[in-house]
């Protein structure tokens, strides 16, 4: 009894520590920056006093990168966890691929999120945005070469979809006094494609790990 109470003491310490320490990290912020704590906790709308379907475009693009990033995490837990007694290569190579495709999904996330390249970076660290954008470029140029084998083998269609819709947002934002075009089309265009690109990268990554975890975990490895 006192073991079985010890084992779950310590599961309930595993799975809170990192909450709880969440919490504590937004005590400290209120504690540095003066800021009160309602101004953490609220809901943005709420704070601002605005129309809670505000920003309604980019908080469904939140949800779609946070669903990847779980697909993502979960699917590389599973795989190396459950299959140590088959193919070591594949299955830490698949996990792997899956793991960090998942961090660089949650760096993306957080970019949305925060405003990491309009605001945060630009205008409190003074380091151009564009900064970020080559950075991004950077690891996830390095990430297909790391896994070209892999990618080449799955459904890529929805990657190279995804690719394609960020250039455009991207283009779009950069060119929009070129191209002369009005706020509203811009927005429109600009924050559409981002939607599509965030769409079809959590799209790619669902049948990705469904096949993988098919392959590997319900048929033990088999081709």
């Amino acid at each position: 009894m006192l073991i079985q109470f010890r084992n779950r003491w310590l599961i309930f310490v595993k799975i809170y520590t990192p909450i709880l320490l969440f919490l504590l990290l937004v005590i400290f912020l209120n504690f540095v920056t003066g800021i009160p704590i309602s101004k953490f906790t609220r809901d943005p709308a709420a704070i601002a006093d605005i129309n809670p379907f505000f920003g309604l475009v980019s908080n469904i693009g939140i949800l779609l990168w946070c669903g990847t990033v779980s697909i993502c995490f979960f699917s590389s837990t599973i795989i190396r966890k459950y299959n140590q007694h088959i193919d070591l290569y594949k299955v830490r190579d698949f996990s792997n691929f899956l793991m960090i495709a998942g961090f660089i999904t949650l760096i993306l996330l957080l970019d949305d999120l925060f405003l990491f390249h309009e605001l945060v970076f630009p205008i409190f660290l003074k380091i151009p945005g564009k900064f970020l954008y080559a950075s991004y470029a950077i690891i996830i140029s390095w990430y297909f070469f790391r896994f070209r084998n892999i990618i080449i083998k799955t459904e890529w269609t929805f990657l190279f979809l995804s690719l394609l819709c960020f250039g455009t947002s991207i283009i779009i934002d950069a060119l929009r006094d070129i191209l002369d075009i009005s706020i509203y089309q811009a927005h429109l265009f600009e924050d559409g494609f981002k939607l599509l690109g965030i769409f079809s990268w959590l799209s790619y990554f669902v049948k990705v790990s469904f096949k993988v975890l098919f392959r590997y975990a319900l048929e033990g490895g088999k081709e």
